[in-house]
């Protein structure tokens, strides 16, 4: 998804220099039982079968090495760093020497000061949610779940907490609560596309508002709601059983 999004800000006639930069799902190392636990606990027994054989399918092809293939077709000139971890020293510091003037983050785990401070203008993130009533991990599944018939899309500046720096601009777009296909493929879809094409074409306009000295922000009402968790195999399955109850429902009483 980062890859798509420095591609379309390749492009924008501001930008005179781009660093990709890419790191791990999550910083540091994890044991393989750890990664299993991981993926049990998303996706059931079903997902950690369907993990081991996408690992056998593509071994012994290099993650890293695919994505900088990747990164160099959809971004050609620009340069591209790949860290394990982006708050170890040796990371701040090649960060810092490159001076950059703003930071553009999307799928990313949390940053600290370290890091995010480092750009002049500092770091906008691109959070697919509605923040701050859906700040966290699995962008549409807890509207769908609570149903709520529409998702935000928001652009905004990074701080010390998880999706709660001052907003830059925020939409939403419909969601189907009871989709005819298995909810959480629809949501797969819905998120590849309407979300993630609507959220590059914010962060596009947010860039070109920073790089001309006109960017608006405002400060997040306080939250609600606690920060959302990456959904469970349990809650895929609650899911599926709210959206069949949906279909009963609409459906009404037989004749």
């Amino acid at each position: 998804m980062g890859v798509e999004l420095a591609g379309k800000l390749a492009l924008l006639p501001e930008i005179r220099s781009m660093t990709v930069v890419t790191t791990r799902v999550l910083p540091g190392s994890r044991t393989l039982w750890q990664k299993l636990r991981g993926i049990h606990r998303a996706d059931g027994i079903a997902g950690v079968l369907w993990s081991a054989a996408s690992r056998i399918r593509h071994f012994p092809r290099s993650a890293e090495a695919n994505l900088a293939r990747r990164v160099a077709e959809r971004c050609p000139t620009a340069r591209h760093l790949h860290f394990d971890d982006l708050h170890a020293p040796e990371s701040v510091a090649r960060l810092t020497s490159l001076a950059p003037d703003l930071g553009v983050v999307f799928a990313a785990y949390r940053l600290k000061p370290s890091v995010f401070t480092i750009p002049r203008l500092g770091c906008l993130n691109l959070h697919l949610g509605l923040a701050p009533e859906f700040r966290g991990s699995s962008p549409a599944f807890y509207e769908m779940l609570e149903g709520v018939p529409t998702v935000g899309v928001t652009i905004h500046r990074i701080d010390e907490e998880l999706d709660s720096g001052p907003i830059i601009t925020q939409e939403s777009f419909p969601i189907d609560l009871a989709p005819k296909e298995d909810p959480i493929a629809y949501l797969q879809r819905y998120r590849t596309e309407v979300l993630i094409p609507n959220g590059i074409r914010m962060m596009a306009d947010a860039v070109r508002a920073a790089a001309r000295g006109s960017i608006c922000e405002r400060p997040q009402p306080p939250a609600l709601h606690p920060v959302r968790r990456r959904a469970t195999y349990q809650l895929k399955r609650a899911l599926r059983r709210q959206v069949a109850w949906r279909h009963q429902s609409y459906a009404g009483p037989a004749d």
